[in-house]
């Protein structure tokens, strides 16, 4: 039985190939694409789990114009998206997150055993909701839909968007930390993990507008479910 299914879209054929094999080995249904172009038109054919995206891609489509294309098309806006990229700068880590990435792994840091635990933990989390609806203020979260609504009103977020408020709204009279947010565990570098935690808050937060209170800051901690709007 497949794990799931992954599109794996990447200019580099040895590299593309390693990283089917791995995930074909590991028991996820793959597909394989070499451009932009190819890339979105199996996304949107196969509309998979997940996509492992490269940014550099020939041609005029690039990694981020497909991660805003899958984003913005609500036929493809659930997939998850990791990004693996030969890109060093923290700049490009911060422009995919606020794009809608759920990951991002450098290529020089590609480890299998760790990179099949990454996406591992993306697809866990986007399956692993209970059913009854969890209000908290202006906010109601239905997890078996995955969707959230302010005052009524329908939001947009990405699958790690959607876990990380999950949490905090199934835990509420809990500070979590932000490994616990991002299904890390003791796995890869403390300032890492913050950082990508700490970019995916600031967009949730953007998101709800007047009710960023709704996500709190709990200084050395991580974050909790506000209480308030003067308590936020």
């Amino acid at each position: 039985m497949s794990k799931g299914r992954i599109l794996v879209i990447e200019d580099e054929d040895l590299l593309r190939d390693m990283i089917l094999e791995v995930l074909g080995t590991a028991g996820y249904e793959t597909a394989g694409a070499s451009d932009g172009h190819d890339g979105l038109r199996l996304v949107q054919e196969l509309t998979p789990d997940m996509v492992i995206l490269d940014l550099n891609l020939p041609a005029h489509m690039k990694g981020l114009d497909i991660c805003q294309e899958i984003r913005q098309d609500p036929s493809t806006s659930h997939v998850a998206v990791l990004v693996l990229t030969g890109n060093k700068g923290d700049e490009y880590e911060a422009v995919m997150f606020d794009a809608g990435a759920d990951e991002y792994i450098r290529k020089q840091d590609f480890k299998p055993q760790l990179f099949l635990r990454r996406v591992s933990a993306v697809l866990r989390r986007a399956t692993q909701t209970g059913n009854a609806a969890i209000q908290a203020g202006p906010l109601t979260i239905y997890p078996a839909r995955r969707e959230v609504l302010i005052d009524g009103e329908a939001l947009s977020f990405t699958p790690t968007e959607f876990d990380i408020l999950y949490k905090l709204t199934s835990a509420p009279e809990r500070a979590i930390t932000r490994r616990e947010l991002l299904d890390r565990g003791g796995e890869g570098d403390d300032a890492a993990v913050d950082r990508t935690v700490d970019v995916h808050i600031l967009a949730i937060r953007r998101k709800l507008r007047e009710h960023s209170w709704l996500v709190s800051t709990v200084w050395g901690v991580g974050y909790r479910l506000g209480q308030g709007p003067d308590q936020g």
